[in-house]
């Protein structure tokens, strides 16, 4: 008699669309691509759950040096159904690689951009992933205040042979981070690693010979999980020349 009233209970509420549902899987369904002055973002749409932080460790985090990026997210049953698209330079795809992974694999130009970095956003369920610009800044992508204030840059003066920058720090991973002068076409020219001291951060350093140029100047924090930006402050220089 009670397997007959649970069963019939069952029934009315398949009746009035009331059934209780399986969960439904964290799948990938979309891909976008948009440019902005100083990065490219790539945006995956997702749904079935959210994603994690944990979730996503990336295996190939510098796309400086080959133009490639890998950010394998593990989670059991996660899928794909986004199409492959190539816009802004970009061409970016997702690859079932096992029942439980799935891997973003993003390819630019060689040198194109610097770093990427990664953060989830809700309600829609996405994934954003920025792949910053390696030239230097133009005014509209200068930052001198990272997300959150993680960084910030208050002064800056490069001379032909010398570089002399100071700023804030908050909540970086053991206040760590590293200035760098980067070349015209993105190399780093010079870098010198650096320790905030109660939340206030200096650098002074001289530099290699160089030709007069137009520059970046930037302090970064990268993660200690995977090697993704963690925080970027970046203004445009002139540096070198006699």
């Amino acid at each position: 008699m009670k397997r007959l009233t649970i069963a019939l209970f069952l029934a009315l509420l398949a009746g009035a669309g009331l059934a209780p549902q399986a969960s439904a899987a964290l799948t990938a369904r979309e891909i976008r691509i948009g440019d902005h002055p100083g990065f490219v973002r790539v945006v995956v749409d997702f749904t079935g759950g959210r994603v994690e932080p944990g979730e996503i460790v990336a295996s190939d985090p510098n796309p400086f040096a080959d133009g490639f990026v890998r950010l394998p997210l593990t989670r059991r049953g996660v899928r794909t159904t986004a199409d492959a698209v190539r816009e802004h330079g970009v061409f970016a795809r997702i690859a079932q690689t096992s029942g439980r992974r799935i891997t973003i694999r993003l390819t630019g130009a060689d040198r194109r951009f610097k770093y990427v970095g990664y953060f989830a956003q809700h309600t829609p369920e996405r994934l954003v992933i920025d792949l910053l610009k390696s030239r230097p800044p133009t005014a509209a992508a200068e930052i001198t205040r990272g997300r959150g204030g993680c960084l910030r840059l208050t002064d800056h003066t490069v001379t032909r042979d010398r570089v002399l920058a100071e700023g804030r720090e908050r909540n970086l991973f053991e206040h760590s981070l590293v200035v760098r002068l980067r070349r015209t076409g993105g190399r780093i020219h010079r870098q010198k690693a650096e320790t905030a001291f109660q939340r206030q951060w200096t650098t002074d350093f001289a530099y290699p010979p160089a030709r007069r140029q137009t520059g970046t100047l930037e302090a970064v924090a990268l993660s200690a999980k995977d090697g993704t930006l963690d925080c970027l402050v970046q203004v445009r220089v002139r540096f070198g020349g006699r």
